[in-house]
């Protein structure tokens, strides 16, 4: 009689008294968002050896669109071939899912540190392993934490963001880019990182000496930043001082005479 009064009790406290899904495991409806991660890019695990919480803070300085995030309602095809260096991939141009470059080869090709595991285009072999040679002269440490993406990554990628931030889609959206608008399925888009920081991924890459170091020179070999500080509400994603574009050495400087970042530019050109 006494065990089965105790089963009473038991399934009554079970059904009846309210439990909090986080002492079960879950988290709660409004917890769980989760900092940017750097994700390995050719088999797609997380790489945990090198991750460093990314700060998702709001824009550095106030923007005119408040809704910056935002994909517009209507999506178009890129005007030009994603083996153009100056194609226009953003929130409202995207690439086919078909598309990838023919001429991939191995970031180690270029001297570049950790270049092993990750792929780019052929075509800037040389002025990346140029802009490699030139920094460890100067005394700065460089090493690629993401390359190459195909279209397929890129869903698996933005999935898992979704997954880890509760569906928060306007969320995700400030810094993971949906399949087909991704530079990174172009080839020539890599995002660098430094033994100053123990090669992670992350806003602390901005203080480094091999960031300022990009900053004043990288365009000298083709390469520029894409997300730059302060211009949220013109590329539609937050402040990436990692992640760099190769455009053409003539184009970067074409660019850098212009005073114009490169969003506007590729406007101009597409």
């Amino acid at each position: 009689m006494l065990k089965i009064l105790v089963i009473i009790i038991t399934i009554f406290l079970f059904f009846f008294i309210p439990q909090r899904t986080s002492d079960l495991g879950i988290p709660e409806k409004n917890e769980g968002i989760v900092e940017k991660r750097h994700l390995f890019e050719i088999h797609d695990p997380i790489e945990t050896s090198v991750i460093e919480k990314v700060l998702q803070s709001k824009p550095s300085t106030p923007t005119s669109d408040s809704d910056w995030w935002k994909y517009p309602s209507e999506i178009l095809e890129c005007t030009r071939n994603g083996n153009n260096l100056l194609v226009l991939v953003n929130k409202k141009y995207k690439l086919p899912s078909t598309y990838a470059p023919n001429d991939l080869v191995k970031v180690s090709n270029s001297g570049l540190r950790r270049g092993e595991n990750y792929y780019l285009r052929n075509i800037l072999m040389s002025d990346l392993t140029n802009l490699v040679n030139h920094a460890n002269a100067d005394g700065i440490d460089l090493s690629i934490v993401s390359g190459y993406r195909s279209y397929q990554t890129q869903v698996s990628t933005y999935n898992y963001w979704l997954s880890k931030n509760n569906n928060n889609v306007e969320y995700v959206d400030t810094f993971s880019a949906r399949p087909g608008h991704s530079q990174h399925q172009l080839g020539t888009a890599l995002d660098f990182s430094s033994n100053e920081i123990g090669d992670a991924l992350g806003d602390s890459f901005a203080n480094t000496k091999a960031s300022n170091w990009l900053v004043e020179n990288a365009y000298k070999y083709g390469f520029v930043i894409s997300f730059p500080k302060g211009y949220e509400s013109v590329t539609g994603y937050k402040y990436e001082s990692w992640h760099y574009r190769y455009i053409g050495v003539e184009n970067a400087l074409e660019m850098k005479n212009s005073s114009i970042i490169l969003e506007n530019y590729l406007i101009t050109k597409n």
